[in-house]
């Protein structure tokens, strides 16, 4: 990875941790009388692809009345979320030679501790699934990056905790990729256990 420019990062689980996780909108849909008349897949798709105003007017009212009546496990889910020790200061140098952007699968409620950590100053954009609409992998994801940067695949890292959403999204686009894997040994050349070791696997441009 000699020639790259933009670093590319997923948010939860690899820049923060919600430690007190209570999977509030799926305690939502178990709680509802017929899942909103969806599938549990179809239902957590429309939540990460809307924001929560569109949802309301999207889903049956009872999912307003369940989320107003339950808001406060939101709240403690929200207020337990941690920024991993090592990230401010990888991101800081990071920004210093590279474009830094992040994408990020997410109900909109979760892009809060983003700001409340003032994580978004690294950030040149970032990308969250519910204001765009597509989730990752989908390309249309990953091509925003490109066009913004107008780099090229071999340009580009990707860094994520999930193989599904990141590493296959960041191979289908030819990208580079690192998946974060701070729970277990690693196993893969293209793993690293915390946003330290990125430096080991990347070289800073050149000042010309």
């Amino acid at each position: 990875m000699n020639n790259i420019k933009t670093i590319v990062f997923d948010l939860y689980n690899t820049l923060i941790e919600i430690k007190k996780s209570n999977h509030f909108f799926l305690k939502l849909f178990k709680n509802s009388q017929d899942g909103f008349g969806l599938d549990a897949s179809s239902y957590l798709q429309l939540v990460m692809k809307n924001d929560i105003n569109k949802l309301r007017n999207i889903l049956p009212i009872e999912f307003s009345y369940l989320f107003d009546e339950k808001q406060n496990d939101l709240i403690n889910e929200l207020e337990s979320v941690i920024i991993y020790t090592e990230v401010i200061n990888v991101l800081r140098d990071l920004k210093q030679s590279f474009r830094i952007f992040l994408i990020s699968n997410l109900a909109s409620p979760y892009k809060k501790p983003v700001f409340s950590y003032n994580l978004d100053q690294y950030f040149e954009k970032m990308i969250f699934s519910c204001d765009y609409g597509f989730l990752k992998p989908d390309n249309e994801v990953f091509k925003e990056i490109e066009i913004i940067t107008n780099h090229r695949p071999s340009e580009i890292l990707m860094i994520g905790d999930s193989f599904k959403s990141d590493i296959i999204g960041a191979r289908k686009m030819k990208w580079n990729y690192l998946k974060i894997n701070r729970k277990t040994l690693i196993s893969k050349d293209y793993e690293i256990n915390d946003l330290n070791e990125i430096k080991k696997h990347i070289t800073k441009p050149k000042l010309h």
